[in-house]
């Protein structure tokens, strides 16, 4: 909706600055009183707590029925009861005011007028496969020292106390106990197992896996970038949307220096031989790559399907393996 944008074009921002605010239009809500208290709709007067006019509280009561089982009916958000009737009472929710934050550290590169802007900064951007919780801005603490070493509890100490903490391999249920008792800003990782994602969701902080679900490391030049970033400030967002408008969690690492980076190919561009990828889908989730030759004719695949795609060398026991483009992301 569209609001007051606070900063001007080549400003500089921090993470926590608001750039922008607007005041939430007016909200109405219609509480049915005679339904929750089962009661006639003609009879819902008796029962009002509150009278119009009155401000409320969320959760305050506003109508109520004695007997055996007392029940009562509460207001579902701050405002003020401004009608009653056919058994219902119609509540005017109080404008909630929303700020905009910078998230990151960077300039403003451009204003539109009452709807907002964007920022830019030179640094490092790494996408993740899965994330949940919102965003963070924190100092990176890396502590395992390999792409497949698990994050445990003992591994969290009071170090990590407001910073967001690099792991390894895979997250354990010790680890994000000890990350909420130490109040850290953010979890990375390389995976986490299945039956962890519901107490991985009830985490107050946001959490972002690289490679996704299961026991798997951390992609060897990811672990070794964000390794390397130990001690600098970056913002993180664990938003992720797998269907429409996709959309996947990220880290970004502002970097001090004012030169601008080249642009990175468009999307669409040719890939080229020596580019390296990583692979995106199973059975190689998360693993990184150099493209060694690109077939002219589409390949047969395990499904049964023809596609076009290059030829990955993975290294190691795996070799030199055969993905499709879809599969593929290009690495800068």
């Amino acid at each position: 909706m569209p609001g007051e944008v606070l900063v001007r074009s080549g400003e500089r921002v921090e993470p926590t600055q608001v750039v922008a605010r607007v005041h939430q239009t007016h909200d109405f809500r219609i509480v049915d009183v005679a339904r929750a208290l089962r009661v006639p709709r003609s009879q819902v007067k008796r029962y009002m707590l509150k009278e119009i006019g009155t401000a409320i509280e969320a959760g305050q009561p506003i109508a109520g029925r004695g007997g055996l089982f007392r029940r009562l009916v509460r207001a579902p958000a701050k405002g003020e009861i401004v009608a009653v009737g056919n058994g219902r009472v119609l509540l005017e929710v109080e404008p909630e005011l929303i700020e905009v934050r910078a998230y990151l550290n960077g300039q403003v590169a451009a204003v539109t007028p009452g709807i907002g802007v964007m920022i830019e900064t030179p640094g490092a951007i790494v996408q993740g496969m899965w994330g949940c919780g919102g965003e963070a801005f924190g100092v990176l603490r890396a502590v395992a020292e390999k792409p497949d070493e698990p994050l445990r509890g003992r591994h969290i100490d009071v170090a990590c106390h407001g910073a967001i903490v690099v792991g390894g391999g895979w997250i354990e249920a010790s680890a994000l106990e000890q990350a909420q008792q130490l109040q850290v800003r953010g979890l990375i990782a390389g995976s986490l197992e299945g039956e962890l994602r519901a107490q991985a969701e009830a985490m107050p902080f946001p959490i972002i896996l690289i490679g996704g679900f299961g026991r798997a490391p951390m992609a060897e030049q990811i672990f070794s970038l964000l390794r390397g970033q130990t001690g600098r400030e970056a913002s993180i967002s664990a938003e992720t949307c797998a269907r429409f408008g996709v959309k996947r969690p990220e880290i970004l690492i502002p970097l001090p220096t004012e030169t601008r980076p080249p642009l990175p190919p468009p999307p669409g561009a040719p890939l080229s031989i020596g580019a390296r990828v990583r692979l995106v889908r199973p059975p190689y989730l998360g693993a990184v790559g150099v493209v060694s030759s690109i077939p002219t004719q589409a390949q047969r695949v395990d499904s049964g399907a023809r596609v076009h795609g290059a030829e990955v060398e993975l290294g190691g026991s795996t070799g030199t393996v055969f993905v499709p483009y879809v599969n593929l992301e290009l690495l800068r």
